[in-house]
This record gives structure tokens, C-alpha cells and sequence, in this order.
């Protein structure tokens, strides 16, 4: 998303020149020369560069303002409600910036659950370019690198993978850089107002051009199943931009799609919709309910610890920012399938 204008080559900013002739469009007539249609950036390009790049600023604005609203409102929850906070519901820059560490996280925890789940689904083996412990890392740093190494290992296998769609290659370089940044503040001990508003100007641009390369991820879905209206009609909670207020819809699916998939179909299961598929994302990404049963909150995956046969998993709950401790037995259906690509026996 860093725009440029470059006075010797029209095509530096496309997007610059389609919103000119946009707004050009909407105030006036086609611009006609007996019959000649000449694109107004084009001319304002080549007769006016002060003119023409008079409003690029407004541009830019303009560009981010409908991003934002994209991450808003289509997102999936976790990134929508802390980018949302950092925007709008901070009291100061402290808060404001553990509100986009947040969103950072949130966004490696959602694509690393969906690139190991689609593994799963596809039982694409993994021994080689991780190895479980990798799987179950709490560094953000391995997540991410796991996300790589999945990508990269289906490509060279010549296997289409529909996460590689929502990360392109050159994003992932640019999220390691940015991670390497993340670690840096994460681990100073303190941090002053004046501090935290450096590290916002320092991280700031890069976030949001991850978030604009990563706009596909608006069409993915993540849900809870709750039941079955029919044979091809799912019955899910939805969890999809800012707003915790709990969302209840149907979904309709194909028989094969129901077929390829049905082994997730279970009370509480957390699965995603994507491209056509249906993947389970336990145990990477849980959820709890609220005492009263009317909010339900995801829970991302942190790390794992005890021995046999108290073992558990830690999930941070989203919003909250509180540790919550499951017994590991209970996604042991999971853990036994993921083992599985990795050539390792029963968990």
C-alpha cells in the first residue's frame, strides 16, 4: 500500500489513476475529442503534474479510510477487534500499542491455524519441513515460520494449497522483518508514553500494508458448529469482524462438500470456510462461553505444558487477555490426525 508517483511513468500508481478518473466520471461527462476518449488521469498526467498529483494525499487517505472499514467490518474477529481497539478504543498510547502487537498476532495465530488445518484436511505430510514441537511452538516467530515452510513445501510438491491465496510469497518476508520489530518491544520491560508512540510510528505503515495484502482474508469464515437444519445445511456461529455480539446463521453446502468434510460436523467444533472447503481448526483455535451462555469468545492457541497425565493447553481469550487452561485429552482426535503427518504415533 506504499503508493508512489513517479512523474516519468504514468503506470506508477494505478489505483491513483483509476480513482482520478472515478471521481472525474462522477462530477462531469465523458471527456470526449470528436469522439476521442482520452483518460482524465492521463491528461492531467501529461499536461499538469501539479494538478495531477494535487490530490494524491486525499487519495491515500481515502484508500486507507475503506481499508480499515474492510478489517472492521469482514475480517475474522480476533484481527478485527484488537485492530478496531487500536483504532478507536484506547485510552492511551500504551494500550494503544499492546492493541496492535494484538492485531499482529492475531494475524500469524489465524493463518497458521489455517495452514495446518488444511494439511490435516488434506493429510499433506509434514515431516520434513517441520517438526511437531514446531507445531505446538508458543514463539510467534515459528508459527510464522511455520507458515512458510507449509507453503513452500506444498509448492515444491506441486500441491495447490487455497492458504497459499491468502499469504503471497513477498508478504511473508516483510512479516518476518516486522516480527523481529514485534519481539524487540515485547521484551523491553518498560515502556513510557513516549516509547510506545515511537514503536506506533515505526510499525504503523507495516501493519497496514500486511493488512492490504492480506485482504483475502475477508473471505474467509470461522465458526462454531451447533447443528444440522438438514442433510446440506450447516446450523454455525459466525465469528466475523469487530462486534462480539454473538451472530447465528445457516450455511448451505454441497453433498460433497458435506461428504469431504463431515468428520468436523460436531457440537463445538471450530472449523473455517474457505474456497469451498470446510477445515477444523481445534486444537490451534478454541472458544469459551461466557457464564450466561450469550457471548462466545475464541481462544488462540499459547503453549502447552505438564506431564502425563496432566497435560494441558493454554489459550489466550480473545478480548480479554487472560489465560485459560484446557486438559490436552480433549483434543486428542485432533492432535492424534496432526501427529499423523508428521509420521508419529496416538498422542
Amino acid at each position: 500500500m506504499k503508493f508512489r508517483l513517479d512523474q516519468n511513468n504514468f503506470n506508477a500508481c494505478p489505483q491513483y489513476n483509476e480513482w482520478i478518473d472515478m471521481r472525474y466520471g462522477e462530477e462531469s461527462k465523458p471527456l470526449d475529442i470528436s469522439g476521442f476518449q482520452p483518460r482524465p488521469s492521463f491528461v492531467l498526467f501529461s499536461l499538469s503534474q501539479d494538478t495531477y498529483q494535487a490530490a494524491f494525499a486525499d487519495f491515500q487517505q481515502q484508500f486507507q479510510e475503506e481499508l480499515k472499514q474492510v478489517i472492521f467490518d469482514k475480517f475474522p474477529t480476533p484481527i478485527s477487534y484488537y485492530f478496531y481497539r487500536f483504532e478507536n478504543g484506547y485510552e492511551n498510547d500504551l494500550q494503544r500499542l499492546y492493541f496492535l502487537r494484538d492485531t499482529w498476532e492475531a494475524i500469524i495465530d489465524i493463518l497458521h491455524a489455517v495452514a495446518v488445518a488444511e494439511c490435516r484436511f488434506r493429510r499433506i505430510s509434514l515431516a520434513d519441513p517441520i517438526a511437531f514441537s514446531h507445531f505446538l511452538s508458543d514463539k510467534v516467530a515459528q508459527r510464522l515460520l511455520n507458515i512458510e515452510h507449509i507453503i513452500n513445501h506444498a509448492d515444491s510438491q506441486n500441491i495447490p494449497l487455497d492458504v497459499s491465496q491468502l499469504i503471497p510469497i513477498a508478504t511473508l518476508q516483510l512479516m518476518r522483518e516486522l516480527n523481529q520489530t514485534r519481539n524487540a518491544f515485547s521484551h523491553l520491560s518498560t515502556q513510557s508514553e513516549l516509547q510506545a508512540q515511537k514503536w506506533i510510528h515505526e510499525c504503523y505503515e507495516d501493519v497496514i500494508d500486511i493488512l492490504d495484502d492480506l485482504q483475502n482474508i475477508k473471505n474467509i469464515e470461522i465458526l462454531r458448529y451447533l447443528g444440522q437444519v438438514d442433510v446440506t445445511t450447516l446450523r454455525c456461529e459466525a465469528f466475523r469482524g469487530h462486534s462480539l455480539t454473538r451472530t447465528i446463521h445457516n450455511i448451505k453446502l454441497t453433498v460433497d462438500q458435506i461428504r469431504n468434510s463431515q468428520q468436523y460436523f460436531r457440537q463445538g467444533q471450530i472449523i473455517v470456510y474457505y474456497n469451498g472447503c470446510l477445515f477444523g481448526l481445534q486444537p490451534l483455535i478454541h472458544y469459551r462461553e461466557d457464564s450466561s451462555g450469550h457471548i462466545t469468545k475464541l481462544c488462540m492457541f499459547r503453549k502447552t505444558h505438564g506431564k502425563e497425565p496432566n497435560r494441558y493447553i493454554d489459550y489466550e481469550v480473545v478480548s480479554e487477555g487472560v489465560r485459560w487452561e484446557q486438559e490436552r485429552i480433549l483434543f486428542k482426535l485432533e492432535l492424534d490426525e496432526i501427529r499423523a503427518l508428521f509420521g508419529l504415533g496416538p498422542d
